[in-house]
């Protein structure tokens, strides 16, 4: 007789490496459900930041053109022409035209084309102080910011607009 017993046989065990099909299915349903709920919080917020950048890039172009008076001692002036996809030239805008794809502008004095300007201490005339409002094009009050720019020493303010659609109050700019 041997003195080794036969090893008995080990148990099988299931070992699965991975996921079935129907637990990648539940994976897959929860990630469309999350992004049905996020996509339209992030389209909103993508839109708010697109106004945004977009008032500060045209505050911006008026505080270098107004800058730029002072600096070279000379009139300076800022061309603005309303309607979407709007494009700003100045006289003395060293870093060029601005122009801002997918906004609609709105201004008041009503004219074909705004035009600011600055004298060689940065002040502007009365009938070039005005207000800038800057939207989506067709949407409503969603998204509407402003610029201000106030007659003699040629201050500024920017902030959210509450008035109406279309129209352009000074007294509508809510400064931030």
């Amino acid at each position: 007789m041997s003195k080794f017993l036969p090893m008995p046989p080990l148990p099988t065990t299931h070992n699965p490496k991975g996921f079935t099909q129907i637990e990648t299915a539940i994976i897959v349903v929860i990630i469309g459900i999350l992004a049905a709920i996020s996509i339209p919080s992030f389209l909103n917020w993508l839109n708010l930041k697109r106004v945004d950048d977009a008032l500060a890039r045209a505050e911006g172009a008026f505080k270098e053109t107004q800058r730029e008076a002072i600096k070279r001692s000379q009139t300076c002036s800022l061309n603005i022409p309303d309607g979407t996809n709007p494009v700003i030239r100045g006289t003395c805008l060293v870093t060029g035209a601005r122009t801002f794809e997918g906004i609609e502008f709105r201004y008041s004095p009503t004219t074909p084309s705004w035009v600011v300007i600055y004298d060689f201490k940065g002040r502007n005339p009365v009938n070039s102080a005005g207000t800038l409002v800057l939207s989506l094009p067709n949407d409503g009050t969603s998204y509407q910011r402003c610029l201000v720019i106030s007659s003699g020493i040629g201050l500024m303010r920017s902030g959210h607009y509450s008035g109406a659609p279309g129209t352009t109050i000074a007294g509508s700019c809510q400064s931030r």
